[in-house]
């Protein structure tokens, strides 16, 4: 079983135990299993056929683990729906639960979005079945046999106010307690209670928060559906007509979104064409934004599919994006095209280059003057793009470094929150801290952090690296000023360490999601060894 897995069992498990539910059926209809779980007394089934020997018997947990991708079936609800088997084997597992019982499956994320998903869900909140939290799974679950991902719901027979989401990692104890207790955390990573109309998954979860981020941002940018800035969203069995700006989205497979049809590389009845109104976006610049991460990310929200996946034309219809003034997409766009001929410039440079040496300096030397201006333009965005995420696993704001907000004085507890969470960091899978940035997201900057100048800034930090933590670190944690917002922050970028590292050569703190925590006595000698075989 790989690891992913594993994690999964092991949160299903400590979720048994700590409502101390013995009476529990496991479906356990694939092959080979995701689940392996051993609950002692359990009824385990391994096929539909096995239903009729439950002989009418309540129970008070039941797990799935159903295949996906099965043909649709029709179902006894009141629409008379055809939906897929695995999703009628939900059905007939839930008309055997207890009223006080909950009902875990592993399920296609579209159960949430789709229109089918939808009807179903109503179908089974008609009979008393609602669905009052869902759980994102480890990445790559069921790799290598598909990238397919997905995700868990939890049935109830009593309707809860509000839906509880979270995400299942290996730190996933104070998930398992904020589930049970219904308690609102402030990330996925311990479970957040939303309202229910605002929630169809976990990635259109992820994008309007980084839509929000970036609006605070950038205010200059507004937020719509697709369909509102197109006045034509087309599909062909043959091929399109050319239209003047247009965006051609893949229905399926990884190709980019292009803005013009002599672009595309798919068979044209492979993509969507996209009419968009000329008085609100250019289609090169939509394109440019298909190809940033957040772009990339709302394309990926939109694609369901067991394992051929695809694109549907309702939910590309619905799906989200950002869109400065024209103003600001010409000057975008003009300056995509100049990157674009800098590249080409550069790639005939580097093929001509071993003919003609004796242009290797004059080029090191003008490389030299433009690589700091740009690096630092590359860093400003990249930093945005952190700031975006939310604080989580691998990202920990932090106002200042030494300055005590309150009290305006110098503070060794101040300075060591920032140490201690590198330390967590090296323990852990590594993450990056910046220095300069609030709780909320906001660019405070550096300036007033007891600041006299860059290299005082970044020798002060140093020489608490090395008092703290150990100069032997050092490799392993990166970190420099940069100019954001027009404000300093420092960046510190940790990589995950070989070896055990402990704050002031005593304290042992591990990143979790999205704290660090102090661990002693045995979790620490269990972690240790663990972590560092």
């Amino acid at each position: 079983m790989n690891a992913n897995k594993q994690i999964l069992n092991n949160f299903l498990v400590q979720v048994t135990k700590s409502l101390s539910l013995k009476n529990v059926l496991i479906l356990n209809f694939t092959s080979p299993n995701v689940l392996s779980i051993e609950i002692n007394g359990a009824t385990e089934i391994k096929n539909e056929t096995d239903f009729n020997r439950l002989g009418g018997k309540f129970f008070e947990l039941i797990i799935g683990d159903l295949p996906f991708g099965l043909q649709a079936v029709s179902i006894d609800t009141v629409s008379k729906l055809k939906v897929n088997k695995n999703w009628s084997s939900i059905l007939t597992a839930l008309r055997t639960l207890q009223t006080n019982g909950k009902a875990f499956f592993l399920v296609e994320p579209s159960i949430l979005f789709s229109q089918q998903g939808k009807r179903y869900l109503q179908d089974l909140a008609a009979e008393s079945y609602f669905v009052n939290a869902v759980f994102e799974l480890p990445e790559k679950l069921l790799y290598p046999e598909t990238a397919f991902q997905p995700i868990i719901i939890a049935f109830e027979k009593t309707k809860e106010e509000k839906l509880f989401i979270g995400e299942i990692t290996s730190e996933f104890e104070l998930l398992t307690e904020y589930y049970l207790n219904r308690t609102n955390s402030e990330n996925l990573g311990s479970g957040l209670t939303i309202d229910r109309s605002s929630f169809e998954s976990f990635n259109r979860f992820r994008i309007e928060t980084e839509i929000n981020n970036l609006k605070t941002q950038y205010n200059e940018y507004t937020k719509y559906k697709l369909n509102e800035v197109a006045t034509e969203i087309n599909l062909t069995k043959d091929s399109f007509n050319d239209k003047a700006n247009s965006l051609y989205i893949p229905k399926i497979g990884n190709s980019q979104v292009v803005s013009a049809l002599a672009k595309t590389v798919l068979k044209h009845q492979n993509y969507f064409q996209v009419v968009l109104k000329e008085n609100i976006v250019k289609a090169e610049f939509l394109a440019l934004f298909y190809r940033s991460e957040l772009g990339r990310l709302i394309l990926k929200s939109v694609t369901s599919g067991s394992y051929i996946p695809n694109i549907n034309k309702s939910d590309i219809e619905s799906s989200f994006v950002v869109i400065p003034k024209l103003t600001e997409q010409n000057l975008l766009i003009l300056t995509n095209q100049k990157l674009s001929e800098l590249q080409e410039t550069i790639n005939q440079l580097k093929a001509e280059l071993s003919l003609n040496p004796k242009n290797a300096p004059v080029i090191l030397d003008k490389f030299e003057s433009m690589q700091a201006p740009l690096k630092q333009l590359s860093e400003e965005d990249q930093i945005f793009s952190l700031i975006r995420k939310g604080e989580n696993k691998y990202i920990e704001f932090k106002e200042t470094f030494s300055k005590n907000i309150r009290t305006q004085q110098k503070d060794k507890e101040i300075e060591k929150s920032s140490l201690k969470n590198i330390v967590g960091f090296l323990n852990a899978a590594g993450g990056t801290l910046l220095i300069g940035v609030s709780d909320d997201g906001q660019v405070t900057g550096v300036e007033d952090d007891f600041f006299n100048s860059t290299d005082k800034y970044k020798l002060n930090f140093k020489n608490a690296l090395n008092t703290k933590i150990g100069s032997e670190f050092y490799s392993l944690i990166d970190y420099d000023l940069y100019l954001v917002a027009g404000k300093l922050v420092l960046k510190v970028n940790c990589k995950p360490s070989p070896d055990p590292c402990f704050y002031d050569q005593t304290e042992f703190y591990v990143r979790t999601n999205p704290a660090t925590d102090k661990l002693e006595g045995k979790k620490q000698v269990d972690y240790i060894k663990t972590r560092f075989k």
